[in-house]
């Protein structure tokens, strides 16, 4: 139909902002002097009205070349058009590109995006218009515009493109012209703060694509800064027809030629340099629906840019992947607002940038940028942020506005912000924001991501009374032998025949600590192996008519005995639990489980044992505590293991009777074994007599050697109380901070 048979256009009430006089000449003579040449082509081919779907065929014109260089000798004024073809999927538009039908957006190179956030992270949204538009028009996911649905009337959170350029120069106008009423709905706050001077709705309109062609002509035609044109119609044809109904093909090709339209429009503005932007928000599912699943064929878009990007051709082109985070490796419909805001030099600093997209042109931001929270509910939690970095530029980290590493060598791709117990000081939940800028001064490029939940539990101070009755303490330190703290017991080597390798020093349970490796794979010729703790006189916790003592200290195994037991910590010969004495135990289980559990005896065979049926199970390989205290006076026993892996705390025994055992033969021998018995000569005594000395590593099958790790070993002369040992576990802190004078 030619322009002369068209029904006249009337532009929407909404159109004009308040307080704004329009921009352009009446629209009778704008159609006779402009659109009749700009337009003519399109209107001619429409078949009838573009609002809807339709299966006729588009008459191409010739693709204009959407790259206009800077005129030289005059300044260039930056302006910007942005248009959104909803339902548009990346493999429609890879399609019309190779078959030749869409020669316009053929010229936009449109390259591989996603929308719908991360999966299985806090910007993770449905694959639906309105969070996608909100998301278009923020530059940030749902965790921070808070649109999550297709509800109407809902207001986006943050700063958005208008909010921003406004508050950058607020005497630069800005106008949309859309298709779905939605969006309408969606901009209408930003419209009635002022924010955007012009809002055409042809939501209501029978021909939506020409009244939005319309309407965006005559804002490039007159002096808006940005221009937003919204088109439906594929997602219509798509939901009316299928993705691959000869209408949805050609619904795309005639917004190709209104894409055409628009593009030339922006080519006659002489002294304009424009940025345009073509995204398709959002994909849909493989049987044509709008589901707003989080599934690869819903989250593929494309992003297509009439200027090179900062990645080069990256996307261009590119075959649609097979999962999801090989999709997430390529731009985003987030990075859309950031692209036009650095075009117009309004982007925010970096201390103020709180959005997950970053621009596409200019300097190169890192990518892939998120955020893992690492011992959640703990007074060590810490955020792991990873990122792909460009090839050059410093990184620099802040979080909350605030730098907290800079100068990071250029090429650094991680992060672990181990500093947050100096800012959560109260128990809590939180969302933390990091920003990640990629070099410095004009050459910075930002980005930024929110946390998934942080849940910090301040710590438990160290109970000020377990000082109280400290006989023995080993802090252990780089140094060997290993020194008592308060001066009352020695602790080295069962025999100095034994190599260096028999205990070596490792990392302790704690921050800034050390351990003691004990190896029973070093062993001398008489079968002496291990170390041994000697108590000076007076000060061996076991002895007495009635001895009360707790040992408390942190283990880890290596790796658990694969049959029968080992001993841990004794003053016996645990070849028989009924022999006198005290023993802590390690015994075989399964999976990544070891079984301990506590024995003591008077001889004769007199015993009283702890839990064996079963064993209580610790995590192989990771630190936990083991406390086991004797109360000679009640004749009870107490036994808990504290465990990190888990947060749990086993009380094994509470108030267990000791039994018969006559608790004043508790002290055998003169020494403690650590990682072995009293004896020091543990593996070759448990083969019974069945191998004699020159002994040697594994010469009884019967006892095969083990490795144990001991942390913050020490001895009191009473029982501690169930709080004085939370403490220790809950506080994360060696006895050794404890404050020099004993609590009254």
């Amino acid at each position: 139909m030619s322009v002369a048979s068209t029904r006249t256009l009337t532009f929407p009430r909404a159109t004009v902002g308040r307080g704004h006089r329009p921009a352009w000449p009446s629209f009778a003579r704008w159609r006779t002097l402009a659109l009749a040449a700009t337009l003519g082509a399109v209107l001619s081919a429409c078949g009838g009205g573009s609002g809807g779907s339709g299966n006729g065929s588009p008459t191409p014109t010739p693709p204009t070349d959407p790259a206009q260089p800077e005129l030289p000798g005059a300044p260039t004024v930056r302006r910007t058009l942005l248009i959104d073809i909803d339902g548009a999927t990346y493999a429609a538009v890879q399609a019309g590109i190779a078959n030749g039908s869409l020669p316009h957006l053929a010229k936009l190179e449109p390259r591989l995006a996603y929308s719908g956030g991360r999966v299985g992270t806090p910007s993770q949204q449905p694959t639906l218009d309105t969070p996608g538009w909100a998301t278009l028009l923020t530059g940030a996911w749902a965790s921070r515009h808070q649109v999550l649905s297709q509800a109407p009337k809902q207001v986006m959170r943050g700063p958005t493109l208008y909010q921003r350029l406004k508050q950058n120069d607020g005497t630069r106008q800005h106008g949309a012209a859309v298709a779905s009423q939605g969006l309408a709905q969606l901009l209408a706050s930003e419209h009635d703060s002022g924010n955007l001077d012009t809002l055409g709705d042809c939501s209501k309109d029978a021909m939506a694509t020409d009244c939005v062609t319309t309407q965006a002509a005559q804002m490039i035609g007159g002096s808006y800064a940005t221009v937003l044109a919204q088109y439906r119609a594929a997602k219509d044809a798509a939901l009316d027809f299928g993705q691959n109904a000869p209408q949805y093909a050609g619904t795309l090709a005639r917004l190709d030629q209104a894409v055409g339209t628009l593009v030339a429009e922006t080519a006659k503005r002489g002294g304009e340099r424009w940025l345009i932007v073509v995204t398709g928000n959002h994909g849909l599912s493989a049987n044509s629906q709008d589901d707003g699943l989080p599934l690869l064929p819903e989250s593929a878009t494309f992003i297509g840019l009439n200027q090179p990007a900062n990645m080069g051709a990256d996307g261009v082109g590119a075959p649609l992947p097979q999962t999801l985070a090989e999709l997430y490796a390529h731009a985003s419909i987030a990075d859309v607002t950031p692209t036009l805001l650095g075009y117009l030099d309004a982007l925010p600093d970096t201390r103020r940038y709180v959005m997950d997209g970053a621009r596409l042109l200019g300097a190169q931001p890192v990518s892939q940028l998120d955020a893992t929270v690492l011992d959640n509910n703990s007074a060590d939690v810490r955020v792991a942020l990873g990122w792909a970095a460009p090839a050059k530029g410093a990184i620099t980290v802040l979080r909350g506005g605030e730098v907290i590493a800079s100068q990071l060598p250029a090429g650094t791709t991680s992060y672990v912000d181990t500093q947050l117990s100096q800012v959560l000081v109260a128990k809590g939940t939180y969302q933390l924001d990091y920003t990640v800028q990629a070099g410095d001064g004009a050459e910075a490029a930002t980005r930024a991501v929110l946390t998934p939940s942080v849940s910090y539990v301040p710590p438990v101070p160290l109970a000020p009374t377990l000082r109280n009755g400290l006989v023995s303490y080993y802090p252990f330190s780089a140094t060997l032998p290993p020194v008592d703290a308060m001066a009352h017991s020695t602790m080295g080597p069962a025999s100095s025949e034994l190599p260096a390798g028999a205990g070596l020093v490792v990392p302790g349970p704690l921050a800034g600590t050390q351990g003691l490796l004990v190896d029973t794979n070093f062993v001398t010729a008489s079968g002496l192996e291990g170390y041994r703790l000697t108590p000076a006189e007076g000060f061996d916790i076991s002895k007495g008519s009635a001895p009360q003592f707790t040992l408390g200290f942190w283990f880890k195994t290596p790796a658990c005995v694969d049959r029968n037991n080992v001993t841990i910590l004794s003053n016996k010969s645990y070849v028989s639990g009924g022999n006198a004495g005290v023993a802590v135990g390690l015994f075989a289980s399964s999976g990544n489980q070891c079984g301990v559990a506590f024995n003591i005896g008077s001889g004769g065979g007199v015993r009283a044992d702890g839990p064996t049926g079963p064993y209580t199970q610790i995590t192989v390989n990771r630190w936990v505590y083991i406390a086991f205290s004797v109360d000679g006076v009640a004749k009870t026993m107490n036994m808990v293991v504290f465990d990190p892996v888990t947060g749990t705390t086993n009380r094994v025994a509470t108030g267990k009777s000791t039994g018969s055992v006559d608790l004043s033969k508790l002290s055998p021998y003169p020494q403690w074994g650590i990682g072995d018995d009293g004896t020091g000569t543990f593996l070759m005594n448990k083969c019974n007599g069945t191998v004699t000395p020159p002994y040697f590593a594994g010469k009884c099958a019967t006892a095969p050697t083990y490795q144990q790790h001991f942390g913050d070993l020490a001895m009191w002369n009473r029982v501690l109380s169930d709080a004085e040992l939370q403490s220790i576990f809950l506080s994360n802190k060696p006895l050794s901070t404890l404050p020099a004078t004993p609590a009254p």
